[in-house]
């Protein structure tokens, strides 16, 4: 039996976020799936120290927290619905600090590769001209574990559960999770200067040349006097940054490769930093670390 896992990114018990990924897990129980739900603000996660330990040293990660819990809870799943709010141009902090922890996920280079399964992301955003870039993140989130997104919108919707106005939106949502519970693989067609892959809709220009700065898709930019239009590769969905084949691939060659180098250049950094060490310097403490 087919099992999605509902994953709530907002603080706010029954807004937007969470009455979306309700909306989806319908269709996918009407579909004869399992569904459940878990909500980040509630778990106890970690800010990344950036130790590299769980890459490099190939070991466990130090931090005690929830965040290899919850990787082997969103590996488990066969679907994936994934609602986030957009706080200030980007996705709810807790988002980006499970994302600051994926080494744990790419870094195990021997672990089998997943087989592809289906997710649906979603971001939720007061303003459309606020939206900022939400939606790639949840994109990349959801590849990084191996999952394809077949579903990828911005709802709009200012104020706590007004997402239950827009029919039409609760309706696509809706058809969604069907699709989530039917196991598709099929992604949804992008929409025009958008990348297919991750939905990003900001490039990095040279030339005629147009780069996805989220997984690194490239598009040939056609302009003429009214309109510019990017002419995107064609693509699998299997030749880009956020596939497990492509993680992999930047974990060994890049990032383990960090560990040698560093050993190499390490007393040479020694020396370089005797001077910074000599030199006193005052660190601020809030008031809360007196306590």
């Amino acid at each position: 039996m087919t099992e999605i896992l509902g994953i709530v990114g907002s603080a706010r018990p029954w807004g937007n976020s969470e009455l979306l990924v309700r909306q989806a897990l319908r269709g996918a129980r009407a579909e004869g799936a399992t569904a459940q739900m878990l909500r980040l603000a509630s778990l106890h996660l970690e800010p990344c120290t950036g130790c590299l330990r769980c890459v490099i040293g190939g070991k466990s990660c130090r931090l005690d927290d929830d965040m290899a819990w919850l990787i082997e809870t969103i590996q488990n799943a066969d679907g994936l619905m994934l609602v986030v709010p957009t706080y200030f141009l980007g996705p709810a902090a807790v988002t980006k600090l499970v994302l600051d922890r994926l080494l744990m996920v790419i870094g195990r280079v021997e672990a089998p590769l997943p087989q592809p399964r289906p997710a649906v992301t979603i971001a939720t955003a007061g303003l459309e001209g606020w939206r900022g870039v939400t939606l790639p993140y949840l994109n990349a989130l959801a590849a990084a574990f191996g999952f394809r997104p077949i579903e990828s919108l911005t709802a709009v919707a200012p104020g706590p559960g007004e997402v239950l106005l827009d029919e039409h939106l609760m309706e696509q949502v809706l058809r969604a999770g069907h699709r989530l519970g039917r196991a598709e693989l099929d992604p949804a067609p992008a929409p025009p200067n958008v990348c297919p892959i991750c939905r990003c809709d900001a490039f990095v220009l040279s030339g005629s040349r147009a780069t996805c700065p989220i997984c690194g898709v490239e598009a040939h930019v056609k302009k003429d006097s009214d309109h510019v239009q990017l002419q995107f590769e064609p693509t699998t969905g299997a030749d880009h940054r956020w596939t497990p084949e492509g993680l992999r691939k930047h974990v060994i060659e890049w990032v383990m490769a960090t560990g040698p180098r560093f050993v190499a250049h390490r007393g040479e950094i020694r020396v370089r930093r005797r001077p910074y060490r000599q030199v006193g310097m005052d660190w601020l403490h809030p008031p809360s670390s007196e306590a």
